[in-house]
């Protein structure tokens, strides 16, 4: 960097930095649905970034997955243990956890 060339002191102030943090965390998403043509279970998990939380419950109220969602895994049926395991290793998500502890 050269001596003369401006300090971006942007990247430095705090609120600056939590909006930064903010986009870099993501939240994974266990959406169960329904092949219409084949009328079998099936299931979904998706990543969005956590600024587009609010933006995604409404799509998935709606029985949408946007367009700025990342499917990550996607199946026939209940994810296999080996699903399980490889979203909580890949992304922190414990299918388990979350679906013992989902009461709505």
């Amino acid at each position: 960097m050269s001596s003369d060339a401006p300090d971006d002191m942007m990247q430095r102030l705090p609120h600056y930095r939590s909006m930064y943090d903010a986009a870099k965390k993501i939240h994974v998403y266990f959406i169960p649905a329904i092949d219409r043509k084949q009328n079998i279970p099936m299931y979904f998990y998706a990543i969005a970034s956590e600024l587009l939380h609010q933006e995604m419950m409404r799509c998935l109220n709606h029985g949408d997955i946007p367009h700025f969602a990342v499917i990550v895994e996607k199946g026939y049926g209940e994810p296999t243990p080996e699903i399980k395991e490889k979203v909580k290793a890949y992304y922190g998500f414990d299918h388990d956890f979350y679906a013992n502890t989902n009461t709505g």
